[in-house]
This record gives structure tokens, C-alpha cells and sequence, in this order.
């Protein structure tokens, strides 16, 4: 016979175990390793016990390759390659999914302590999905894990009042500091407890600067000293004191701006994630627990309110930390709660031990079904929306993904390369040491003259592209098109000159050969006419993923393949017809078009869009900008005030409405 503690007791576990199914379904990813950081890693780990220079110096680019570098991460390459060399790219993607099931079930066991289960499974939910933002086998997620095992070892010590527990720290932050740059938030978290420990005495007590400080000092040492010797410790990597001052470099402004490194106020502008509405919810809910534990506790819990303030800014600050604040806030949010939910246990009748044994296993049912519902949702999302699971599901490298390599090898095509910031560490891990690459995703590897006056300007402008083609000698051109930046999408939609013909591309990757340095013979050969691009574009797309063929109809229309590209947007939307992504971009096509037929059909997809969720400025300044040629200035007057509403500084939109304002002015309109 089940009892009902034995009842409650499987309930529980099946609950955490949906949990673990939750997380394990977020970050079981394929890698798309066009477009990941991780080639490069896999290559640091591969030659850093021939070449030293790895760890100093810019060392696998032709156009920059004296520029000083601090590998930060180089022990997390160390680590990676071994992980490949055991077991390929699959056997990385477990290692991945493996520590973060290692970080969220130390995070959850903490919040557990803190405030119970109940609350720490509900928490979890959103958390979960929060998580969902940093995905990606990168250093970073040996991160995530050390910090929550330095907060577990700091709450224990000051538990147990043993400050032996701290000498723990010392291996850890050995190993953290050549891992990845957030050892900076251990030592931060050592500080808050040196903080926590000192202020509430040194406030309180009478008397001058002096005496305070005596009275605060006895119980707050330990703590400073711990700090010393972790700073100490995090002396020993192969840059020393560089290193060590490196995470500053978090603040500092590169040449070239990556989104990942963008606030939420200014990516929220420029695309539609769902993550950083969660993230505003968790950040409400934080702040409002931590009014809450001090109303009811009536004393400041100074660890959780400077951790709660420090955590929250870096997340404003940059969208990487978005699933850090998540794991983070499974502690914090519920350390608050505790002290709001004892006092309704021992004071409202709803809450108390006789009422709450009546119901506790409904509760956990309750539980269960909202994660049986999360995971069915995750299923739905991974093939239809790709909110949340962005990749394909699996383990292993995507579909395709060393499809261009075979090719480039196969032909025996060669360098110099010019390639994107997004393709350069696959290139590195493919073609290194025989082939190096113009760029890679390091900004802080490149000056920022290198970005400002050649790398961005050439794809832009063709003077620049003929200018710096002849210095480079460029032979091949060796691009993603997944690049979404302006100059990307710029470059990839003019035609280059005769001297390029365009030889090979796949789901992620375009190859364009230099004719007079391969033969035009060879060229010929080679070269793709209009309709095998088009025979090549619906191959690809018959058999790819949702995300993958968003990005082929994107690209069939930046090569002036405008009807495949629609082609491809319908068949998305027939397939799901709420794809707020695919019904606008239909509208970006037929927004080229002359008559309006087509300009009308522009503005139905347009609309039906924003009714699936697809609201950002650029979509209304598309709508109006449709209305304007249409001769509608008061629908296009609409959609520009629209734009402004979620973007107060949009360019576009303060230019046209000046424009109707003095249209206006002039009589030439109402």
C-alpha cells in the first residue's frame, strides 16, 4: 500500500526528474559550428602544447596576426579537444548538457534548502526556459557551474561557521581562471560575504570610524583573506597579472559589437525574443521577494541584496547573462520567499500544517502536469516556432554542417580567404595551420581601425572591396550568409565584379572562386548558373529544418531570387501559419515589388505578422514605407508613430514623420 508520504515522496521525484527532462531538452542542441565559437576552442586545444603563441598573440589571422590576445579560455580547448578526440562533436554535446544539469541541480538543492521544494519546482519552470538563451558548448558553461558551486561552499562555510570549507575554493578558482573570464564573479561573491559579514556590525555599532571598524573586523576577516588568497590564485595562468585584470575588458567598447554583448533595451528593437519578456517577469518577481523577505524579516539580508543588484546589472547590461541571471535567481527568489511563506504558515489558516497536508500532493499533481505541458511545448516549439529551441534537437554537429569543408578540400581550393566574423573559428579548426582567416569571432582580437575602416566599409562600398581585394589578393571567398548585419546582407546582395563566379553554397556557407587566380577554365567548370542555383536552393530546403530554411528564402532573395525565396516563406507558413518570422519576411518580398497588387499583398503579410506576435519597428517602418509608395501618408503616418512607440530614437521613423509635417505644412497633404 502506497501511504501518502510514500505517494508524495514519487511525486517528487518524478517532478525533479521532469525537471532534469526539461533542461536536458533545452540544451540537447545541434551545433551549428558556422556560426559557434567552439572550432576555435577545439583548435587552441589542439596546438597549444606545440605553439605557445596561441596563448598571447592573434595567431591564426593573416590581417591582424600581431595583435596581442589574452586566451582566457585556453584550458576550456584543452578540455574540449580531449572531449572530441573520445568522442566526436556528440560526445561534446553530452559534456555540455552535462554540466549544466550538473550547475541547475546545485543551484535547485540550494533554493531547495532555502525555501522548500514546492517553491523551488515552480521557480525552476520559467528558469528552465530562461536557460534557454545560452545554449551553446562555450567556456562560458564551466562558468555557470563554479559559480553556483562557489556559492554552495560560501553558504556552507558560514553555516557551519568552518572556514576550512573555504580552502575548496583555492582548486576551484586554479582551474576556473584559466577556464573562463567570470572567475571575476567568484571573487565578487567572496566580497559580498566579506560585505555582508562587515556592514550590518560596523552600522550599527557606537562610536567612531575606529571602534566600529574593531567591532566589525573580527568576524568579517576570514572573508577578506579568502579573497586575497582566491586573487593570489588567480595570478597562476600563462598571462599572470593580464589575465587577472582581463573580465574588466566586459565594459570596454570593440570595434566590432556583437549582439550577444548588446543590452535587452537595445536588442529588443531588433528582434523578437521571448527570453528577455521572461527575463523582466524574473526580474520583477525578484525584487519584489526581496521587498518582501525584508517586510516580513525586517532586517537586511545584505549577500542577497547585493548579489540580487549585481546579477540584475549584468544582465541589463549584456544578453549573455540572461540564463545567468536565471540559475542565479532559482537561489535567490527563493531564499526571499522563505521568510513571507513562514510567516503565512504560523499565521493564515490556508497555510498552516493541517491545510497544507490536505492538499500537498494535489499540488505536486499540479506540478507535473504544468512540466508534462513545458515539455510537450518544447517539443511543438523545436519544429513549428523555434522560440525557446532555436537548433535542431540532437546531439552532434547540424545538418550539413561540414558540407562546404568537403567541398573546399575536395577541390583543392586555397587562399587567402576572405571570410566573415561568423565563419572565422570553423575556418580555424578546418584549414589551420595550412590556410589562416581574414577575421574571426574575437573583437577583441582586431583593433577597431580593422573593423571601422576595412572590415565593415569593404563589404559596404564596392571602391573599398576592389581596393582591399588587390591588397589581400584575395582567391576565395569564403562566407556564411547566415550573417544577418547590414554589411553582410550588402555584401551578398551586389554582384561582384566579373573577375568572381560563385561555385558552392549550402545551408549556411557560400564559396565564390577568383577567376584569374584558379583559371577560367577551372571556373567554368565550377561555376553555378542561375538555374542550378535554383535547383540547389529547392533541394536544400525540401530537406532542412524550420530555422534553416528561414535562412535559405533569405538568402534566395539577397541573390535576386525573390520567387523561390517566396516559394520557400509559403511553404514555411502552410506548414505553420503563425510564423510571425516567415509571414513578415513574405511581406520584406513582396515590399519590392512595383504594382500595387504586390504592394498590397506586402502590407496583408505585414499585418498578419504583427497579429502573430512579430511587432518590432523595422516591420512597421516596412509597412509604412509600403503606405508611403502607395500614396497613404496617413496609414503610413500610423504605422512610423507605431515604430516609435517601441523605439523612441528610430531614425527612419523621426525622418518620415519630419517629411509629412512639412508636406503637411506645405498643403501638399491633410
Amino acid at each position: 500500500m502506497f501511504t501518502g508520504n510514500k505517494i508524495e515522496k514519487w511525486l517528487k521525484i518524478l517532478i525533479f526528474a521532469g525537471l532534469l527532462t526539461l533542461v536536458i531538452m533545452v540544451f540537447s542542441q545541434k551545433i551549428e559550428l558556422t556560426s559557434s565559437d567552439l572550432g576555435r576552442h577545439l583548435e587552441n586545444g589542439k596546438i597549444i602544447w606545440q605553439n605557445k603563441q596561441v596563448l598571447f598573440k592573434n595567431l591564426y589571422s593573416y590581417s591582424e596576426p600581431d595583435t596581442p590576445f589574452i586566451n582566457h579560455h585556453w584550458l576550456a580547448g584543452v578540455i574540449y579537444y580531449a572531449t572530441f578526440l573520445l568522442g566526436g562533436f556528440k560526445l561534446l554535446s553530452f559534456l555540455n548538457v552535462f554540466l549544466m544539469v550538473a550547475a541547475f541541480v546545485l543551484a535547485f538543492k540550494i533554493a531547495q534548502k532555502k525555501a522548500g521544494f514546492y517553491i523551488s519546482a515552480l521557480l525552476a519552470l520559467p528558469v528552465i526556459f530562461l536557460l534557454s538563451e545560452r545554449v551553446e558548448i562555450r567556456p562560458e558553461i564551466f562558468s555557470y557551474l563554479f559559480i553556483v558551486l562557489t556559492w554552495f561552499i560560501l553558504e556552507r562555510a558560514d553555516e557551519r561557521k568552518n572556514s576550512r570549507l573555504l580552502f575548496w575554493l583555492i582548486p576551484l578558482f586554479l582551474v576556473w581562471v584559466n577556464i573562463h573570464s567570470y572567475f571575476l564573479i567568484g571573487l565578487i561573491l567572496v566580497g559580498f560575504k566579506f560585505g555582508a559579514e562587515f556592514l550590518p556590525i560596523f552600522i550599527t555599532a557606537p562610536g567612531a570610524f575606529k571602534s566600529r571598524f574593531k567591532a566589525a573586523w573580527p568576524s568579517a576577516r576570514v572573508w577578506l583573506k579568502s579573497l586575497g588568497a582566491l586573487v593570489l590564485v588567480c595570478l597562476l595562468s600563462p598571462n599572470f597579472i593580464k589575465n587577472l585584470l582581463y573580465p574588466l575588458n566586459f565594459f570596454k567598447k570593440y570595434g566590432y559589437e556583437v549582439a550577444e554583448n548588446k543590452s535587452i533595451f537595445s536588442l529588443s528593437h531588433l528582434m523578437v525574443n521571448y527570453n528577455i519578456t521572461l527575463f523582466k517577469e524574473m526580474l520583477f518577481l525578484l525584487f519584489f521577494s526581496l521587498a518582501a523577505s525584508f517586510f516580513f524579516y525586517k532586517k537586511r539580508r545584505w549577500f542577497e541584496l547585493f548579489s540580487s543588484f549585481f546579477f540584475s546589472f549584468l544582465a541589463l547590461l549584456a544578453v549573455r547573462n540572461l540564463a545567468l541571471f536565471g540559475l542565479v535567481s532559482l537561489i535567490l527568489i527563493s531564499a526571499n520567499l522563505f521568510y513571507p511563506f513562514d510567516f503565512l504558515k504560523n499565521n493564515v489558516f490556508y497555510f498552516r500544517r493541517e491545510f497544507r497536508e490536505k492538499y500537498r500532493a494535489p499540488f505536486l499533481i499540479f506540478i507535473f502536469l504544468l512540466i508534462i505541458i513545458e515539455i510537450i511545448y518544447l517539443g511543438v516549439d523545436a519544429r513549428k516556432a523555434n522560440n525557446f529551441i532555436k537548433n535542431s534537437p540532437g546531439w552532434g554537429l547540424s545538418q550539413g554542417s561540414e558540407d562546404s569543408i568537403k567541398f573546399f578540400r575536395d577541390n583543392s581550393l586555397s587562399g587567402p580567404i576572405f571570410n566573415n566574423y561568423d565563419l572565422g573559428s570553423a575556418l580555424i579548426f578546418w584549414l589551420y595551420p595550412k590556410e589562416k582567416v581574414f577575421v574571426d569571432n574575437r573583437p577583441e582580437a582586431y583593433s577597431k581601425d580593422f573593423f571601422a575602416n576595412v572590415y565593415r566599409p569593404m563589404q559596404l562600398k564596392r571602391d573599398k572591396w576592389l581596393e582591399y581585394s588587390a591588397q589581400y589578393q584575395f582567391k576565395t571567398i569564403y562566407i556564411s550568409h547566415t550573417d544577418f548585419t547590414p554589411w553582410a546582407q550588402t555584401f551578398l546582395g551586389q554582384t561582384l565584379d566579373a573577375n568572381w563566379a560563385l561555385v558552392y553554397f549550402d545551408r549556411y556557407t557560400v564559396i565564390f572562386l577568383n577567376k584569374e587566380k584558379y583559371g577560367q577554365d577551372m571556373v567554368s567548370r565550377m561555376a553555378l548558373d542561375n538555374q542550378a542555383i535554383r535547383d540547389r536552393l529547392r533541394t536544400l530546403a525540401a530537406d532542412s529544418s524550420l530555422k534553416t530554411k528561414l535562412q535559405l528564402a533569405f538568402f534566395a532573395n539577397l541573390i535576386h531570387q525573390s520567387d523561390l525565396s517566396e516559394e520557400i516563406y509559403r511553404e514555411i507558413i502552410f506548414a505553420n501559419p503563425d510564423n510571425g518570422l516567415a509571414l513578415s519576411s513574405l511581406g520584406a518580398v513582396y515590399a519590392k515589388g512595383e504594382d500595387r497588387a504586390t504592394l498590397s499583398k506586402a502590407l496583408f503579410y505585414f499585418q498578419e505578422g504583427l497579429k502573430a506576435g512579430y511587432r518590432l519597428p523595422s516591420v512597421y517602418n516596412q509597412i509604412a514605407m509600403v503606405n508611403w509608395r502607395l500614396g497613404d501618408y496617413q496609414e503610413a503616418e500610423a504605422a512610423w508613430r507605431s515604430a516609435l512607440k517601441l523605439e523612441r530614437k528610430n531614425s527612419l521613423a523621426l525622418y518620415y514623420l519630419e517629411q509629412i509635417r512639412q508636406l503637411r505644412l506645405q498643403g501638399v497633404i491633410k
